[in-house]
């Protein structure tokens, strides 16, 4: 679970009335800090959903089930591509 450092506690009333969300994070091997894939579970986002401060290089996936499959796999390797400046000619 990811939670903002200012929040000190929480209230959770009823066990099935949660809201996970699936972060994956990657560090290449060239030591390249890769901005993170989150997987929210819905059918679509709303702004005020998102913290003031993100970079805007995050990948935001909503996906109805809530975590992954082929089509987000593919997003992610292309979002890796873009950021760690893959090439054809391995350069």
């Amino acid at each position: 679970m990811v939670v903002l450092i200012g929040i000190t506690e929480m209230y959770v009333g009823v066990l099935e009335n949660r809201l996970s969300v699936t972060v994956v994070e990657c560090i290449s091997a060239n030591r390249r800090l890769i901005p993170p894939l989150i997987i929210v579970k819905g059918v679509m986002m709303i702004a005020s959903w998102f913290y003031e401060n993100m970079t805007g290089y995050e990948l935001i996936i909503v996906f109805k089930l809530g975590y992954t499959n082929e089509g987000i796999c593919i997003a992610w390797l292309d979002h890796f591509i873009e950021h760690n400046n893959c090439s054809l000619d391995g350069e």
